[in-house]
């Protein structure tokens, strides 16, 4: 089964899927997330905002169009995130408090609650699935057993079970059961995961200010290049000159060819600066963040940033696996079937025997060589497994956090706001319990290298 779902799913993370999630997908999720922090004007809880993103990107991605972003992400959509985020810190409460069983014996306090916040889960996935059921029984390709109509992730589990369960009631009930199981685990891998990362990302970017300066700087070089490799010669001047531009003429002309840019209600009611950096955001993306400039060693000092933040705030700070069967370590210690075996990340990518005297430091510098970012082993750097098992979207995760992490350096500045408190969250993954308040301010329009 495991292998089943494992071949199912990456299919869903081929180089030609990752193109188009690129384009489409990760692009307009994380410009709609450049529109809400030129219009803030505030500090703001960046944690948030992102997993909001990221929660609509995997929704996009793993339901496809029977996902509806304005039906979907409404204030009861939030609220079964939210669910989310409760059941998983309380699952990891129930490491320290053995009374846990007690309580959902009885259905009482927080496992009352755990209940009912996955029970909401739960019916958000199950409405999700029937959508798609329904979709794809009214769509004429479906009729052919052989082929798969609609090339989303849900529709590929569904389409495979159908081609063993489908005259099996029984089978066919275990079927979506499990499908169920495989799409939480793929929206929990794609929102938490990827909005932790940035978040703690954006702390290091507020710590290490320098370092922010350096990332920009090298946007700022590939989208000059980029634009002298699209046939314009006085790239530089061009961008000067549509940075200051005050009166807004630049941003209405690209607005009007755009089409639909400015059509909602809330962009009409930018002012000229605003409409300009929200014109020139989506140029930058348009241009400068497409596939290959992302996937390749284009932008070595942003990977570089985001893997020394992965390292010293993974994701998921703590993992583990079961014995199938009696087994032998290579350091010789033994295991017998159903033991478990904990690593933990968190440590690993703290210790000086790895990553010398400092490892403890934010120092994105010791992952380029001559140059380019050059890769760790995965068994030192665990942050996407290794071996068999080793993450499915490992490069789609890296593909949506360097768009957004490059859009946004790119036109604003962040700084902690004074006295935030930066604590961990007890659950799975590796959260912030207050969040990140953060003030943003706009670059300046004029600001070149």
């Amino acid at each position: 089964m495991w292998r089943m779902h494992r071949k199912l799913g990456s299919l869903e993370f081929s180089v030609k899927k990752l193109r188009h999630l690129t384009a489409s997908v990760y692009k307009r999720n994380a410009l709609k997330l450049v529109d809400e922090l030129i219009t803030s004007n505030q500090e703001v809880d960046v944690q948030e905002l992102l997993l909001d993103m990221t929660f609509q990107s995997i929704c996009e991605v793993a339901f496809g169009s029977v996902f509806d972003p304005e039906r979907d992400c409404t204030a009861e959509a939030g609220s079964i995130a939210v669910a989310l985020d409760n059941a998983q810190e309380m699952i990891t409460r129930r490491y320290m408090y053995p009374w846990w069983k007690i309580n959902k014996f009885l259905g009482i306090g927080s496992e009352r609650v755990f209940r009912e916040d996955m029970t909401k889960f739960n019916n958000f996935l199950m409405d999700m699935i029937e959508r798609k059921e329904s979709q794809m029984q009214n769509e004429v390709e479906c009729r052919d057993r052989d082929y798969a109509p609609v090339q989303d992730l849900l529709s590929r589990f569904l389409w495979a079970q159908e081609k063993t369960s489908h005259q099996d009631t029984l089978a066919s009930r275990k079927s979506k059961q499990m499908i169920k199981d495989a799409m939480m685990s793929f929206v929990l891998a794609g929102r938490d995961t990827t909005a932790s990362t940035l978040s703690w990302f954006l702390y290091c970017m507020c710590i290490y200010p320098d370092k922010q300066e350096k990332i920009f700087e090298e946007l700022v070089k590939l989208e000059n290049l980029t634009l002298r490799g699209n046939g314009n010669k006085n790239e530089i001047d061009v961008t000067a000159r549509s940075y200051s531009d005050e009166n807004g003429e630049v941003a209405a002309r690209r607005a009007h060819e755009a089409g639909q840019m400015f059509v909602n209600a809330k962009t009409s009611k930018l002012n000229d600066y605003e409409r300009n950096m929200f014109n020139l955001s989506r140029k930058f993306a348009e241009e400068v963040l497409i596939y290959e400039n992302l996937h390749s060693n284009s932008l070595p000092y942003l990977h570089s940033a985001l893997a020394e933040t992965l390292r010293l705030y993974p994701a998921v700070p703590r993992d583990g696996k079961v014995a199938l069967k009696a087994d032998i370590l290579p350091d010789g210690t033994r295991l017998r079937a159903g033991d478990q075996v904990a690593y933990i990340p968190y440590a690993m990518g703290r210790m000086q025997f790895l990553w010398g005297p400092d490892a403890s430091s934010f120092n994105p510098e010791r992952w380029i060589r001559d140059g380019c970012f050059q890769p760790e082993s995965p068994f030192k750097f665990t942050a996407f497994q290794a071996g068999p098992r080793m993450c499915l979207g490992k490069d789609a995760a890296y593909l949506q956090m360097k768009l957004t992490a490059a859009l946004l350096i790119r036109f604003f500045r962040f700084e902690l706001v004074p006295n935030h408190p930066v604590e961990y969250r007890m659950m799975n993954v590796m959260t912030m319990k207050h969040g990140l308040r953060v003030n943003v301010t706009v670059r300046k329009m004029n600001q070149e290298v």
